[in-house]
């Protein structure tokens, strides 16, 4: 995060522009239905009861729209139900928009440069920002999917966390090694889920699709869900959790274990810093162009 400058981050991380990487690896993203910078020309009439607008260059910028009524998303866990299940009819009132409402979000989103928790996120100060708009992802018990966030270090998974909704509403979190054996914790920040899920019966294709997609990475957590529609990429990011400390888990010692996985060669560093000075050559360049045209 300090020092990284690798071209292909920007790429992995926008949200439209990973959907050719992930194609070009024999992964599926969910079906793209709109793709914009003018969010007030979607054509809400045309699309299906049930879909996600994202912004493609942001963490958390979502809008659901379930059964033809848009929803402020979110991560989701303020709309699922407490085994799942959409919608959470309570809580959903509060969260309902507008056409009108969800267009002047978008142009707000487009508008901004996210800037994660830590402040350090340099891809995402580099992405063309825009609206996309994608099927609705749906499971076999019409429950939000679950999510299998697989933490791969040099192409190969070492760790998968097992988040969705469902677990971010009730403060759950476990985490598997890839033969799906529980990785104890000594502390956790949440807990461990009332019932622990079962091993996903397309476990080692879901595994095989995160090794794919992170070979050319010395690290990345790679989110994957399984569909209706067969194992479908969430997300590819080298910033989780901004980076911040106490990050992903509460367990120093789980924590220490997972970072010792990341072992880049001498090469790699010196790599790493020659592109971020490459980088900031040329963005005080850009600076002081941009000083004398003012």
């Amino acid at each position: 995060m300090r020092y990284d400058r690798n071209p292909l981050f920007i790429t992995i991380q926008d949200k439209y522009k990973v959907r050719e990487y992930a194609a070009a690896r024999g992964v599926k993203t969910a079906n793209l239905l709109y793709i914009t910078d003018k969010p007030e020309t979607i054509p809400f009439a045309e699309l299906p009861q049930k879909y996600m607008i994202k912004a493609t260059h942001g963490c958390g910028w979502n809008i659901l729209c379930f059964n033809s009524k848009l929803y402020l998303y979110g991560n989701g866990k303020r709309l699922v139900n407490a085994d799942g299940s959409l919608l959470n009819m309570d809580a959903a009132s509060k969260y309902e928009l507008s056409q009108a409402e969800a267009i002047q979000i978008c142009r707000e989103w487009l508008a901004r440069k996210y800037v994660g928790p830590s402040k350090r996120e340099w891809a995402y100060q580099h992405m063309a920002p825009r609206i996309l708009v994608e099927e609705l992802l749906e499971t076999k018990d019409n429950k939000a999917p679950a999510d299998y966030k697989m933490y791969t270090f040099h192409g190969v998974v070492k760790a998968i966390s097992v988040r969705s909704a469902m677990y971010r509403r009730n403060s759950e979190m476990v985490i598997f090694d890839p033969g799906w054996n529980e990785i104890k914790l000594t502390a956790y920040k949440g807990k461990r889920p009332a019932i622990m899920p079962e091993r996903p019966a397309r476990l080692e294709e879901m595994i095989d699709a995160a090794q794919k997609l992170g070979e050319e990475l010395d690290f990345a957590r790679i989110d994957l869900y399984d569909t209706t529609q067969g194992i479908i990429l969430g997300e590819v990011t080298i910033y989780p959790d901004g980076g911040l400390w106490d990050k992903p888990t509460s367990d120093p010692v789980f924590n220490k274990w997972l970072g010792d996985q990341w072992k880049l060669k001498r090469i790699a560093v010196i790599n790493a810093f020659c592109r971020n000075v490459a980088a900031s050559i040329r963005d005080s360049g850009f600076r002081l162009i941009h000083k004398y045209q003012s």
